[in-house]
């Protein structure tokens, strides 16, 4: 084997970018200060607190409002969980002490306010250090924690970055309005969807929602002075042609005392028409440009048209939809938890001394009991049989395996209790019957009695699971083994049971 096949691949550079937004031919960086790439944001010159200002009036819309609020509460309407990236005794204590911590302050506040990201792009949040104690499994410790997470605004933040170096965040102040001030280490959370190019102002959803809330706004104002222009009568005065301006002046004012939204004075002969469009229908154009929009926008937001077709193939859409925006939340859900676990998750486990842990919120659709129930009915009709661990899992811990029914004591003929003289009496227990007894005794046997037929059989079927043999092939050797079957005991008791209730019956029940 030659040198060449030998030698081991040189390692390729460690720890390095060379494509970075600094080295960008096409990326208007000016003093270090780095720019979105956000198409709408560069189209119309707008950087800082003008790019927040753009995205920030969108919310005022409802339903982008609605929209952004249905996909940040999917995501924090579910319980979050910690588990220790190694599983270990420790790790398991020290996940359960950071759950702890984060129920001390505004986890899910602070979920809600990063996800503000999905319009925007980014959302900055600082972290308000304390040190605080920390009783945990009847312990107590002092602990660096967080007091609370603030979400801040965007526009008081600029990204900078130098050759060779990461994005820098920086604070903008009073003093600095250019490049702003360095933050201080482990103090700000910053998380971005969609960073293309990994520019660190990502791209939200801001850049498709503009247009159709844009077109939105432009038809509900022309919706307005439609219905303010032909939703009321108007007020029409005629005066004569030969009328003085004082008497045109008491017509204005009697139209006026009638409606102050608008009148109509012409001359008598005079004919007014209004050319009204020829669209028939419920719906003005006004009203299905609006909801177009609106359409639009849900389907921005949430993936899917809100409105979906009549008959059979509503309940499918509705499936379709829900299925959508599960997947939608479940995407959010790791997004985030991606960051908090690279940020704050990461700092409160290093500052204190604990196993690394990781937090994350499982999104899945709730499960359809009924139909669950009636498929473990048919799985059990099969032979099957569920475990009380299994129920409790899927149903809840309150059910348990119902107990079986006991049945009365049976007692020798020697231990027979002789019956009660006032057993006849009203309300009194009445005397065992002779022959009830015999029965049950004579029942009480019946496992000695069988178990010399039923052994070969259990064998027989033993031995077929282990050679996975056929039904057929089982019921192929059944007549053989049937013959083979000592009934002697089963024959006997049968017969002994028999005469001696005869016996009993012809003695009227008196002696057994």
């Amino acid at each position: 084997m030659s040198d060449t096949q030998d030698r081991k691949p040189e390692l390729p550079p460690l720890d390095s970018e060379v494509a970075t937004q600094a080295s960008d031919p096409f990326s208007s960086v000016f003093m270090g200060l780095m720019r979105t790439n956000d198409p709408l944001l560069v189209e119309r010159g707008l950087h800082g607190s003008e790019a927040h200002d753009l995205y920030r009036d969108l919310r005022r819309d409802g339903k982008v409002f609605s929209g952004l609020q249905k996909r940040k509460l999917a995501v924090v309407g579910r319980d979050w969980t910690v588990e220790p990236v190694t599983e270990s005794n420790q790790g398991t204590r020290d996940a359960a002490l950071l759950d702890d911590i984060l129920g001390g302050f505004n986890f899910d506040q602070l979920c809600s306010g990063l996800m503000d990201a999905l319009l925007v792009g980014w959302q900055p949040a600082e972290v308000v250090w304390t040190l605080k104690d920390i009783t945990h499994d009847g312990t107590s410790r002092q602990m660096v924690v967080p007091a609370r997470v603030v979400r801040r605004s965007h526009r008081r933040f600029v990204f900078t970055q130098e050759e060779d170096q990461a994005p820098e965040l920086r604070l903008l102040t009073k003093s600095d309005m250019q490049r702003g001030v360095p933050v201080p280490a482990r103090k700000f959370i910053v998380h971005r969807v969609n960073a293309e190019d990994d520019n660190p102002y990502g791209t939200g959803l801001g850049l498709q929602l503009y247009w159709p809330v844009f077109f939105k706004r432009k038809g509900v104002l022309a919706w307005t002075k439609f219905l303010d222009r032909f939703g009321l009568p108007i007020p029409w005065g005629k005066y004569p042609t030969s009328a003085t301006p004082r008497e045109k002046g008491t017509l204005f004012e009697a139209l006026r005392a009638v409606s102050n939204d608008g009148m109509i004075m012409t001359p008598e002969g005079t004919m007014i028409e209004l050319l009204e469009s020829k669209i028939n229908g419920s719906a003005t154009p006004h009203q299905a440009h609006v909801e177009f929009m609106d359409d639009w926008i849900m389907e921005v937001i949430l993936g899917q048209s809100p409105r979906g077709q009549n008959g059979g193939a509503l309940a499918a859409a509705a499936k379709e939809r829900e299925d959508v925006r599960l997947e939608l939340s479940q995407a959010d859900s790791d997004l985030l938890s991606e960051t908090l676990n690279d940020t704050l998750i990461k700092w409160i486990c290093e500052y204190n001394g604990l196993q690394p842990c990781l937090v994350y919120r499982r999104v899945e659709k709730e499960e359809d009991l009924k139909a669950e129930s009636e498929t473990d009915k048919n799985v059990a009709s099969l032979g099957f049989q569920m475990t009380e661990e299994g129920a409790q899992s899927k149903y809840g811990q309150h059910w348990v395996l119902k107990s079986a029914p006991s049945l009365p004591p049976t007692t020798g003929q020697g231990n027979q209790q002789p019956a009660d003289p006032a057993s006849f009496a009203e309300g009194g227990a009445a005397a065992p019957d002779a022959i009830d007894h015999l029965v049950a005794t004579e029942l009480g046997q019946w496992r000695q009695v069988v178990e010399p037929m039923a052994a070969p059989l259990r064998a027989l079927l033993e031995q077929a699971a282990a050679k996975n043999l056929t039904a057929g092939q089982l019921l192929e050797q059944l007549p053989q083994l049937m013959a083979s079957m000592d009934d002697a005991a089963l024959v006997d008791a049968l017969t002994n049971l028999a005469y001696t209730g005869r016996l009993a019956g012809n003695a009227g029940g008196e002696q057994v």
